[in-house]
């Protein structure tokens, strides 16, 4: 028997979610073969089985998480007791009760002692409504431990009067609505809410009041209720409420702290690409169409050559230190339907112009397609990032953790250029540097520019 564990498939990753099962519970499984699509935190990777055999159960099934480590199916021949299955013996050493059920359970005492604690807050700034009776009543059957709750809890206890719970699940609303509901005698269980999540919110409460919905018990009149302008409802279709999945969830948390605590600045400059564009066209007019290149390879491989000679800018701000990394592993910006990845082209500086075209292409195809290896997300010491092939003239990008520089790529455009007094066309290409101000500095920044930009525009170094 071998248990399949969750795998960790990112340095960052916690826990994994299960997208699908590429086999079924009887069916008979190969080394090396396709088991499972995990989502982690930076891709959907497809996780291949690390033994032969049958695949005699799916601990965890499609939709559900785990940790790193659990397991999450079992490999082998007749199963003997599940992962976690207590031994009939053990359940005779410690003999339990008869389970206690949903409505005995509910009555507790001590669940209502909660609910009092957490209503209190909200007492001390309605004590008007504190001083009135009439407010929830403990569950028939359940033992009367009020006197232990005290004076100050139940006062809080008679302000619960909005429902919470509906079979049980918590009634979704806002404060604002909460408190409107009760004012206007409008029982929340019998409201549709429109906000996100399904949320109910004041504007819910108030078309609810105007249709009449069914008042709660124990509400206050509506006839009390303040005066207050009218909104009009807004309508459902106005608001589509999208669920992150894990990954859009780590870029979202990742970039917003790198945004919001490394000092961004930037550095622009134009380059003349017409040596490199003519060096592409000769170059894969030579190979086959599998070993073509692209305008981003010649940057990688320009990028990778003056990081070798600025290793301040190969570095990284950690715990108030800086490091400076002996690998030159560049990350490259792949945009998908669901997201964006960064998949790692490692020691590109060690790497022929051929061998950068091959590999990243191949990184890229993998990470499209859901084939990416875990390693492929790991280890980047810089960032490039094109949309250059959208038309866009410039722009800036957001640092990719734990890099210190992105390089944002534009277009190639055809522009007007003064060459020996005369005013001729040229190839121009925008490229904007991010730099953490915290690892290096704006001339270091300006002068890995413009080694880059030497590079683009002498291009036959990249070849040599």
């Amino acid at each position: 028997m071998a248990n399949v564990q969750m795998p960790r498939l990112s340095d960052s990753m916690e826990t994994g979610k299960i997208l699908r099962w590429l086999k079924k519970e009887g069916e008979e499984v190969k080394k090396g073969e396709p088991l499972v699509e995990i989502e982690s935190d930076k891709a959907n990777i497809e996780v291949e089985a690390y033994a032969s055999g049958k695949l005699s159960k799916i601990v965890v099934k499609e939709g559900d998480s785990a940790p790193i480590g659990a397991v999450i199916a079992e490999i082998g021949g007749a199963a003997g007791p599940a992962a976690g299955d207590k031994p009939a013996t053990a359940e005779k050493a410690a003999p339990q009760g008869p389970a206690e059920s949903p409505q005995a359970h509910a009555a507790r005492p001590q669940q209502h002692v909660e609910q009092a604690e957490k209503a209190m807050a909200g007492a001390a700034q309605r004590q008007e409504t504190a001083a009135e009776g009439g407010g929830e009543q403990y569950p028939q059957g359940a033992p009367d431990d009020r006197t232990e709750v005290g004076a100050a809890a139940q006062a809080a206890l008679r302000v619960i009067r909005q429902p919470t719970e509906e079979n049980g699940e918590r009634v979704k609303a806002s404060p604002v609505a909460r408190r409107l509901a009760e004012e206007r005698g409008v029982d929340l269980r019998g409201v549709e809410g429109t906000g996100p999540g399904g949320r109910i919110t004041r504007e819910d409460v108030e078309a609810a009041a105007e249709k009449g919905a069914r008042p709660a018990a124990g509400a206050r009149p509506a006839a009390q209720a303040p005066a207050r302008p009218q909104a009009p409802a807004r309508p459902k279709e106005a608001v589509e409420v999208v669920e992150l999945s894990r990954m859009q969830a780590t870029v979202a948390m990742r970039l917003s702290q790198s945004k919001f605590s490394a000092p961004h600045f930037y550095v622009t400059s134009e380059i003349g690409m017409d040596d490199a564009v003519h060096l592409r066209q000769m170059f894969n007019e030579a190979v086959s169409d599998t070993e073509k290149i692209s305008i981003n390879d010649l940057v990688i491989k320009a990028v990778a050559i003056a990081l070798t000679k600025f290793p301040q800018v190969n570095a990284s701000w950690a715990d108030g230190r800086i490091e400076r990394k002996r690998d030159i592993n560049i990350g490259i910006a792949v945009d998908i339907p669901d997201g964006l990845i960064v998949p790692v082209l490692r020691n590109a500086d060690q790497k022929s112009l051929q061998q950068i075209g091959q590999d990243a292409r191949s990184l890229i195809d993998r990470a499209r397609t859901k084939k990416a290896h875990p390693d492929d997300y790991q280890g980047n010491t810089f960032t490039v990032s094109n949309l250059g092939m959208y038309d866009v003239d410039q722009f800036t990008a957001i640092i990719n953790p734990p890099d210190s520089g992105i390089l944002a790529i534009g277009s190639v455009l055809d522009k007007p250029v003064v060459r020996n007094g005369q005013v001729a066309v040229g190839k121009r290409m925008r490229v904007t540097l991010s730099v953490d101000h915290r690892v290096f500095y704006g001339v270091t920044a300006a002068q890995f520019l413009q080694e880059v930009k030497r590079l683009l525009e002498s291009p036959m170094a990249l070849v040599l």
